[in-house]
């Protein structure tokens, strides 16, 4: 014969096993849920240090932001080259002219992947004088999107960041006329030449 209190724990022992069950699973899912949080790549926005990385550009040149923030105030511009990135290209252009004398370089970074034809091609076509990067890995890209999908536009794909290396301005191109760019620009201008 079964004593009664071991009577009582054979019945409850189901529900504890299932509560003891939710539990570990609540535990488990908060962790998991924690590890990936920690994991997520930081967007950069305005008032944080660029992302330093290195890139080489068309004619496999070795670029580095870093390197060129020390000196220069820089527009980065990563571009799939779609229809609208390429009807901004005359403007960008033009801004690259104007402002390259103030101290402020123009500096595009192809989110194509390994696609190296389309850039040139698109180069070509319009007479590009600034410089233009491949970032096959997307390495690049990811640093400043938070994720890389090849081809794709970031949802922030300009950067205009300040001699020293701090983002002053974040938009997307094309979204923002030449006269906002210009009077962002403009702001830059002021600390490049202390």
């Amino acid at each position: 014969m079964i004593p009664h209190n071991s009577l009582h724990f054979f019945k409850f022992t189901p529900c504890c096993f299932v509560a003891i069950c939710l539990l570990l699973a609540t535990v488990f899912t908060q962790s998991t849920a924690s590890a990936q949080m920690n994991h997520k790549q930081v967007v950069p926005k305005v008032g944080d240090i660029a992302p330093d990385f290195s890139l080489q550009d068309l004619k496999g040149n070795k670029f580095m932001l870093s390197k060129l923030t020390k000196t220069k105030g820089v527009f980065l511009w990563f571009t799939n080259l779609c229809e609208g990135c390429q009807s901004k290209i005359p403007d960008v252009q033009k801004l690259g002219s104007v402002y390259k004398e103030k101290g402020i370089d123009i500096v595009a970074v192809s989110v194509l992947g390994e696609d190296r034809k389309t850039v040139d091609d698109v180069m070509r076509k319009n007479n590009v004088t600034f410089q233009f990067l491949y970032d096959p890995k997307g390495e690049a890209t990811e640093l400043y999107s938070g994720k890389y999908v090849e081809g794709t536009c970031p949802l922030k794909n300009i950067f205009i960041i300040e001699r020293g290396g701090r983002i002053n301005y974040a938009s997307h191109l094309p979204g923002i006329d030449e006269k906002e760019l210009s009077s962002q620009l403009e702001k830059v201008t002021k600390g490049v030449h202390k």
